[in-house]
């Protein structure tokens, strides 16, 4: 039995031809588009210190495009992890600083939703206590944004490593997840791996 070409036949494959060509195309453009949706509602959280002479605050800023839910709130101190803001953690490592000077909260906790462009003062204080508040926060966190200048000028003594780390791991709108480490400028994809 011998194949033969007739014009039938050669419709029917180059029919079938254009048919899987044009699904690939759509599924490509699906994924395209699925791709521009979950951009287009990136969150992109931040972590800083604010200090003037009004107050000296640790923020945290979503410069997104998107909401950021907090999944999970945590420091990192030690070789140990902490489910503690950076509130409460400043209170039960610098107690006797906290019954001295009133301090500024507004909590970070899993669940909250940080709209875009919203700024958060985890934790501060304001007026004559916001430079010794800058000195004992610096001692106490690290923060990437904090010009090295800055510890030099406030006497903040010791390696990095030496100090807590804030790690706050987020999601957006569609579940993609990222986190914030406040020793690193930029956030990073997925969970939090885990102390070693």
């Amino acid at each position: 039995m011998t194949f033969e070409w007739n014009t039938d036949k050669i419709v029917s494959l180059s029919a079938m031809a254009v048919g899987v060509g044009s699904l690939v195309i759509i599924l490509y453009q699906t994924k395209l588009m699925r791709d521009s949706q979950h951009a287009s509602v990136m969150p992109y959280l931040m972590m800083a210190v604010q200090s003037n002479p009004d107050a000296t605050n640790l923020t945290l800023r979503n410069a997104g495009i998107g909401p950021a839910l907090l999944d999970d709130v945590r420091v990192r101190y030690k070789g140990k992890d902490y489910p503690l803001d950076p509130y409460d953690f400043f209170v039960t490592q610098r107690p006797e600083f906290f019954k001295k000077v009133g301090l500024s909260v507004d909590k970070l906790i899993p669940g909250r939703l940080v709209p875009p462009g919203e700024w958060i003062q985890t934790v501060g204080a304001g007026g004559q206590a916001g430079q010794a508040f800058l000195k004992e926060l610096l001692g106490l966190f690290v923060v990437a944004e904090v010009p090295k200048t800055w510890l030099a000028g406030l006497g903040v003594e010791g390696l990095a490593s030496d100090r807590a780390v804030v790690i706050v791991t987020y999601s957006s709108i569609y579940g993609d997840q990222w986190h914030l480490r406040s020793d690193s400028f930029v956030p990073a994809p997925g969970p939090a791996p885990s102390p070693r």
